[in-house]
């Protein structure tokens, strides 16, 4: 199969999504790459786009075993016509659960032929100095393996007569879907108290980094005080993002679930492919 096209469609408040797909993208060896940023709420809304003649890299970060609801329910919009994809996951070396399993049942039912799978290790949305969780990944270990698994993509399809003689990718994962109980804890949490990132009003210089670059637009541009907790996704963007430390979220610090997942996710999990 020719590969003339590549469109990398991906979901990244952190960065670390992105990184891998701007690593395996060349792998493939398209004379055309095309970055499909689906992280502002902006552009995830009022597109319509039938994917077709091209091969489609999905990709998305792990919240809580699952895909982020916000990223399933954007992907759910897309359609293909018989269309090649690439489906990542990006997990903050815990587990990725069934969102790599999640993630393939959406592609196949807007009409995409899952030709390849992987799961690649991002630094965790809690991590901290105090308590880092995969910190610095991927590293440039996870990046040349990123760009390796592009390359063994493309194998397969210069090997592919067309996708109809492939055998149909096999991902692990189980359905009915694994219950996202970090997500539900959060959201109980949030009935007594914000439980969302705060900001220190001494320190903010008001550069509203955190408001343009939030994911769900849960921050207030003109009070940067005011989170909304409904929409706030936890995905610590405006907290690394801050070049103050004005953003900070104290209740983690000494959360007995961030502890477990600092002492019991120290080995270094390593990528795995499916193809």
């Amino acid at each position: 199969m020719d590969v003339d096209v590549v469109r990398c469609v991906y979901f990244s408040p952190t960065g670390t999504t992105g990184a891998i797909v701007k690593a395996m993208a060349p792998g493939l060896g398209s004379p055309e790459v095309r970055m499909l940023n689906r992280t502002r709420k902006a552009a995830r809304h009022g597109e319509t786009r039938l994917f077709r003649d091209e091969v489609v890299i999905l990709a998305s970060p792990v919240y809580y075993g699952r895909l982020p609801e916000t990223v399933a329910r954007y992907y759910s919009t897309l359609s293909a016509e018989n269309t090649p994809a690439v489906l990542v996951v990006v997990y903050g070396n815990r587990a990725y659960d069934d969102a790599l399993k999640e993630l393939y049942d959406i592609a196949v039912a807007r009409g995409f032929v899952p030709v390849a799978g992987a799961a690649f290790i991002g630094e965790h949305s809690y991590s901290s100095i105090e308590q880092p969780i995969a910190a610095g990944r991927p590293d440039v270990e996870d990046l040349k393996k990123a760009r390796e698994f592009g390359t063994l993509v493309r194998k397969k399809l210069d090997n592919l007569d067309s996708l109809k003689s492939m055998e149909p990718l096999i991902v692990p994962g189980n359905t009915p879907y694994k219950e996202p109980e970090g997500l539900y804890r959060m959201r109980s949490m949030r009935q007594t108290a914000a439980f969302t990132p705060g900001t220190d009003a001494s320190l903010c210089t008001r550069c509203d980094l955190c408001a343009q670059t939030c994911p769900t637009g849960a921050i207030d541009p003109d009070n940067l005080a005011k989170t909304d907790k409904e929409e706030c996704i936890l995905c610590f963007q405006c907290v690394k993002v801050c070049p103050v430390g004005a953003r900070t979220m104290k209740e983690l610090s000494s959360s007995p679930v961030v502890r477990s997942i600092y002492e019991t996710c120290r080995a270094r999990e390593e990528p795995e492919y499916y193809l």
